[in-house]
């Protein structure tokens, strides 16, 4: 606890540091400016303190105008009234400035009294591009800080709604395969106990995996395939002979990661929907494959289209989640294609894990 506090004040700093570089450059270079200025007319030691109340002077006045108005302005959107507080501000700025001006002037310069009685108003209005631009500088600088602190913190709201929304999607996985396993586990205690006891092992894998594993946003691809390959050899057992069953798994690179849950919606769906005619089996094919970040899946099952069932086979919640899920967490990194080849239902899936 004690390093992350020390962390985040070394951070905190450090960003402070990086915001406030440019315009403490900004006020050095004006200094320099103004100095050089008036070095022709003034000894060294009264330039220096010349060019100083100026500076120290536009040091208040603008920081005054850009760190308290321009960012009340823009928290309350309220930019027109900051417009007429900003040439307020350029005008005592002006006048400021003029008055230093007159001061070095009559010290250093023998007037009349008409000159000296003018003097005030002429410095002054000289004065007035300069505290526009000096003004509009240290606005300029503020406004781009505050518009990247607003920005950031937008993206990390959309951030923040994005998790929530893959969060919510992801607890929307179907419910039904555990009622049915637990239903064959429940049938297997009385036939075949052996049997049983091996899918309650695999059973409680995958309950794991859901419960414990699946809580955060990525999970080792080699542990979702496993959860793939634990769920494929429960559906095996539970069917039997009425269905074929091929897989191939391949994976080059073992620190991948990927979502989790988001393949076992397609799985589920080819089990579901597969066709088990009495005079032959169903078939399903799984191919998952990764090279070089670029993870490809594939699954297909025997699928014959009825009359009264066209628009339902192969739609709902499920799909759609899917199809959410990925566009949330992948955006443009991934493609998706599901459709019906001859006598097969195909889903292909390629995801880029290198994002």
């Amino acid at each position: 606890m004690k390093f992350k506090t020390v962390f985040s004040i070394i951070m905190f700093k450090k960003n402070y540091i990086y915001r406030n570089l440019f315009l403490s450059l900004f006020w050095l270079v004006l200094w320099f400016v103004i100095w050089v200025q008036v070095r022709q007319d003034l000894d060294p030691g009264n330039a220096f303190f010349h060019s100083s109340a100026v500076v120290i002077s536009s040091v208040f006045i603008s920081q005054l105008l850009s760190d308290y108005f321009l960012k009340k302005a823009i928290r309350e959107q309220k930019m027109k009234a900051f417009v007429f507080q900003g040439l307020f501000f350029v005008l005592v700025l002006a006048i400021m400035i003029g008055a230093i001006d007159a001061y070095f002037i009559i010290h250093s310069q023998k007037l009349s009294d008409e000159e000296r009685s003018m003097l005030l108003f002429v410095q002054s209005y000289k004065a007035v591009p300069s505290a526009l631009l000096i003004n509009g500088t240290a606005c300029g600088i503020r406004f781009y800080q505050e518009h990247a602190i607003i920005q950031q913190d937008h993206n990390q709201l959309q951030q923040n709604f994005l998790e929530s929304q893959i969060k919510l999607l992801q607890d929307q996985v179907n419910p039904h395969f555990m009622f049915n396993v637990l239903n064959h586990i429940h049938i297997l205690m009385k036939k075949n106990v052996d049997m049983a006891d091996y899918l309650l092992l695999k059973f409680s894998d995958i309950l794991r995996y859901q419960l414990y594993e699946c809580n955060q946003s990525f999970v080792l691809l080699s542990r979702e395939l496993q959860y793939l390959q634990n769920f494929i050899s429960i559906e095996q057992m539970r069917w039997g002979d009425e269905l074929e069953v091929e897989c191939t798994w391949s994976q080059e690179t073992e620190d991948l990661h990927i979502t989790p849950l988001m393949l076992i919606c397609f799985v589920e769906n080819a089990f579901k929907h597969v066709d088990r005619l009495p005079d032959q089996k169903g078939k399903i094919t799984l191919n998952c494959a990764e090279k070089e970040g670029y993870f490809q899946f594939h699954i297909s099952n025997s699928y014959q289209e009825y009359p009264q069932q066209a628009s339902t086979r192969h739609s709902g919640i499920g799909l759609e989640n899917v199809k959410k899920r990925l566009e949330l967490q992948y955006e443009k990194n991934y493609s998706l294609r599901i459709e019906k080849r001859d006598n097969n239902f195909c889903v292909d899936l390629t995801i880029d894990l290198n994002c």
